[in-house]
Formats: structure tokens, C-alpha cells, sequence
């Protein structure tokens, strides 16, 4: 999974892999009894959850470099 700064962008990814979806979405459909609209709704909401996952990922990693930029101003205050 990409981090903040190594993200791969979703359209690039869909770009790149957009065939392989397709043929994901129908094998799926067909391997389950659903529609291919159906199949798509339910891979939306999974993508949905792994994007909420991603950002509080990248939450924690943004909340860290703030708790360091903050110790590292509170370092230089007490030097004053």
C-alpha cells in the first residue's frame, strides 16, 4: 500500500490495469451469480473502505511529522 508520498495515483492505475478490471468484474460476476452491476457496486463500496483505511494511515503519518516539527520548535524556543 502507497504511504503519503508514495501514493500511485488511481487513475494511473486504472490507466494501466484497466482490462485486467474488466475481466476481474465479469469472472467475479460469473463466479458469484451477481450482475456485473452488482459486482461493480460491491468493488466500489471495498475500494470505498481501503481509501478510508489509506487516509487514516496517511492521518498518523502526517500527525507524526507535526508532533516533530512541533518538538523541534519547542527545542529552538528553549534555546532563546
Amino acid at each position: 500500500m502507497g504511504t503519503l508520498f508514495n501514493q500511485t495515483s488511481r487513475k494511473d492505475y486504472f490507466d494501466n490495469d484497466a482490462v485486467k478490471f474488466l475481466d476481474t468484474v465479469k469472472t467475479l460476476a460469473r463466479d458469484h451469480g451477481l450482475t456485473v452491476e452488482e459486482t461493480c457496486r460491491i468493488l466500489e463500496l471495498s475500494m470505498k473502505m481501503d481509501d478510508y483505511n489509506r487516509k487514516d494511515e496517511q492521518l498518523v503519518g502526517l500527525g507524526r511529522l507535526i508532533k516533530g516539527l512541533i518538538d523541534e520548535i519547542s527545542m529552538v524556543r528553549e534555546k532563546l
